[in-house]
């Protein structure tokens, strides 16, 4: 018996349909691996990397907070109009652009290197987005890291790559977690990649989910204003040192600003809290 010759459509459709099928088994394959046999382990490595996107935001909130304090001393002694004619005679006068912005109440702009969004790219859910490539042009990334990133959508593709590669070295496990605590929005439809956390609470997982892109979000923006931060402590630091260095100007603090002289003698040291 002759068989039966399908229409044009049907076989799309088998075909279609066997290829989510495939692309699904792929990906549970994926996920599979190491974290699905030991739910401790998947929750070692989440609270692991929870910390140290804690310390590494910590980081970058005591650099500025250091930065404003010296702003804040610039600006009180700078007030005086006796202290801006010595500074003058001293050829002092001429301080660091951004340490001026900042004590002016107009602190510098940074400009983010967050890649543009994905949003913008003309990218099917269950593809690669340009962005991500673009990202990846001088990483090796491990054996089934693109299998993973086609479960998540592309704007959460930008910002898992962007995460993994912060952290370095790049680690399938980690974007194994990133995309298990991925929200259902960002999820390609009919993918559910939570077999690490099938021992969990839905209300764990959704704290656990929560924490996470906060502390996510946090990290990445951390991570645009520490290089920008940096630059300006090391300016506000130099410009600060050579006024502490000068001697006409440190008696005038000291005669001038006694409640005020052992905070400046502080931030002068090389490190001060």
């Amino acid at each position: 018996m002759k068989p039966k010759r399908l229409k044009r459509e049907a076989a799309y459709q088998l075909l279609l349909n066997s290829d989510r099928r495939h692309a699904e088994a792929l990906a549970s394959d994926q996920l599979r691996p190491k974290m699905r046999r030991s739910t401790p382990e998947f929750l070692r490595i989440y609270e692991a990397e929870c910390r140290r996107k804690r310390v590494f935001v910590e980081e970058v909130e005591g650099l500025e907070r250091r930065l404003n304090r010296i702003a804040a001393a610039v600006r009180l002694i700078t007030d005086d109009g006796q202290f801006r004619a010595l500074l003058a005679s001293e050829g002092l006068a001429t301080m660091p652009n951004t340490l001026a912005l900042r004590f002016g109440d107009s602190p510098p702009a940074h400009t983010s290197s967050q890649p543009a969004s994905a949003e913008g790219n003309p990218t099917s859910a269950g593809e690669i987005c340009p962005g991500v490539l673009d990202l990846l042009r001088d990483c090796t990334g491990p054996a089934g890291l693109f299998t993973l990133l086609r479960l998540v959508l592309p704007i959460r593709q930008m910002e898992i790559v962007r995460l993994m590669i912060a952290r370095g070295p790049i680690s399938l496990n980690y974007v194994k977690m990133l995309v298990a605590l991925t929200r259902p929005s960002l999820l390609v439809k009919d993918i559910h990649p939570v077999h690490e956390l099938s021992s969990l609470s839905e209300d764990r997982r959704a704290e656990m989910e929560c924490e996470l892109a906060k502390l996510s979000g946090a990290f990445l923006d951390a991570l645009d204003r520490r290089g920008p931060a940096s630059l300006e402590l090391v300016a506000a630091r130099r410009y600060f040192d050579r006024l502490m260095d000068n001697s006409r100007v440190v008696r005038y603090l000291a005669r001038n600003f006694p409640g005020h002289f052992e905070e400046f003698h502080n931030l002068s040291l090389p490190m001060f809290d």
